[in-house]
């Protein structure tokens, strides 16, 4: 029986107050089983990173809850236990050349996160940090250096690095192949899934960008405008999309044939044409794991296009 290591139900995150107040996530809810792979995609302020962010409590939930192996952990931490279960949840942010501090030494950075743990000795900390170093393909006496004196490629690595350290079992990535150039991209694409592999790792992957989250994830969710509008597999979500937003999504990823790509046709999505006015949108299992958003008269379309 497959083990649920996270649980998001009915998340909601809001920021600012008053008439200011603006809600970047909207009741979103889904599981991840352990060791699986699951894509976040949508476009841009769509609110992929938040959820990843609140999940990390980085940010304050407004509503719902976010369990991690049974016990929830949005809220206040309380305890020394609450701190090492969320210790078990490490993120990869999205840009290495501002997610790493420039005055300290990239020992000290992938070790940072150990001073937590007062029974560990300087030696012991400076010993798993270099382990995370090799791990990640760099050599130990780059523990000196300075993140300046690094590549971006490079720079992403000690982030990983940094996550790994800690042991997790559950790995955020947010976007983190993005800022790097086309070349070292699967590079740093084959360290994570190496990892993961070795180390049995629950991996979130946020990004926008479709022909990766296709090769390296189990599930993909949709999310527009902090709504998730559709989630299944990532074979049937590629091969029988059903919202007009995931359509939309799919007909941008480029195609490997010059030909092909010269004659696809994109797919605008606009979002006025849901009338919502009366038959409100419900979140709703269409077919077994595949989710999607739309009223009634939608959810009856869609059933009469899956294969």
């Amino acid at each position: 029986m497959s083990e649920k290591i996270l649980e998001v139900e009915h998340l909601s995150v809001v920021f600012g107050r008053g008439k200011k107040a603006f809600k970047a996530v909207d009741d979103v809810s889904f599981s991840l089983e352990k060791g699986e792979n699951f894509g976040i995609v949508g476009e841009s302020g769509s609110g992929k990173t938040t959820i990843g962010r609140t999940i990390m409590r980085i940010c304050r939930a407004a509503e719902g809850s976010v369990k991690f192996k049974g016990e929830v952990i949005s809220g206040k931490v309380s305890n020394k236990n609450d701190k090492k279960l969320t210790d078990q949840i490490q993120m990869i942010f999205q840009d290495p050349m501002s997610s790493l501090n420039e005055r300290a030494k990239v020992g000290y950075i992938v070790s940072e996160g150990l001073y937590r743990d007062k029974t560990l000795s300087r030696a012991a900390r400076e010993d798993r940090a270099a382990k995370a170093l090799i791990e990640v393909g760099l050599r130990t006496e780059l523990a000196s250096r300075f993140p300046h004196e690094f590549s971006g490629g490079q720079r992403q690595r000690i982030g990983i690095a940094r996550a790994m350290v800690m042991e997790p079992e559950l790995i955020i990535a947010d976007e983190p192949i993005s800022a790097l150039d086309m070349s070292i991209r699967a590079q740093v694409l084959n360290v994570m899934n190496r990892l993961k592999r070795e180390h049995a790792l629950t991996m979130i992957f946020i990004s926008h960008d479709l022909s990766v989250t296709r090769f390296i994830c189990d599930r993909i969710a949709c999310l527009h405008k902090g709504v998730l509008v559709e989630m299944a597999d990532t074979e049937t979500l590629y091969s029988n999309p059903l919202h007009p937003y995931t359509q939309s999504l799919l007909s941008a990823v480029p195609q490997p044939d010059p030909r092909a790509e010269k004659k696809k046709k994109l797919i605008a999505y606009d979002a006025s044409m849901h009338d919502y006015t009366v038959d409100k949108p419900i979140w709703c299992e269409i077919a077994p794991g595949h989710f999607v958003r739309g009223s009634e008269k939608e959810l009856e379309k869609y059933r009469g296009t899956l294969l």
